[in-house]
């Protein structure tokens, strides 16, 4: 797999984890640039997310 499609799978996958579920994970990892990768990542999705409940006027 290339890593492009790596990164392509990661975005997929992030996608659908539950925000819950991250928090969890974030509690668990002991490595701080990790908690923060996770972080980032995290906000981004809801960020997204929050973007098509406003465009769909679902608020």
């Amino acid at each position: 797999m290339s890593k492009a499609e790596a990164l392509h799978a990661l975005y997929e996958t992030c996608k659908d984890i539950n925000l819950e579920e991250a928090n969890e994970l974030v509690v668990e990892i002991s490595d701080s640039d990790e908690k923060d990768f996770i972080r980032k990542v995290m906000d981004y999705i809801l960020q997204q997310k929050q973007k098509k409940a406003i465009a769909e006027m679902r608020f």
